[in-house]
């Protein structure tokens, strides 16, 4: 979900007169624009041949996030205040 709704996307010609799939809203100014781009056309646009794919994605996300520290604590305060309120359901 982006946008607390669904995602809805939408088919986008290209220059070369093929055509890509992109998320119809557009990201939101603070968040990381380019990684968060370059992640949904890279899933929506898949080639089947791309092995290594989603390896390369989540090493994009993991040094972004390793690149912040105040943003990787407020990460991993996030994932434990959940854990234990999933626990304590």
């Amino acid at each position: 979900m982006l946008h607390n709704s669904y995602m809805e996307i939408e088919k986008k010609a290209t220059s070369d007169g093929g055509y890509i799939y992109l998320p119809k809203k557009p990201f939101k100014r603070y968040w990381n624009v380019d990684l968060w781009r370059e992640l949904f056309s890279q899933l929506l646009n898949n080639s089947p041949h791309n092995d290594k794919l989603l390896q390369n994605l989540r090493e994009r996300f993991q040094d972004y996030l390793c690149s912040n520290r105040q943003m990787l604590k407020k990460l991993k305060d996030l994932l434990a205040k959940q854990r234990l309120s999933m626990c304590s359901s």
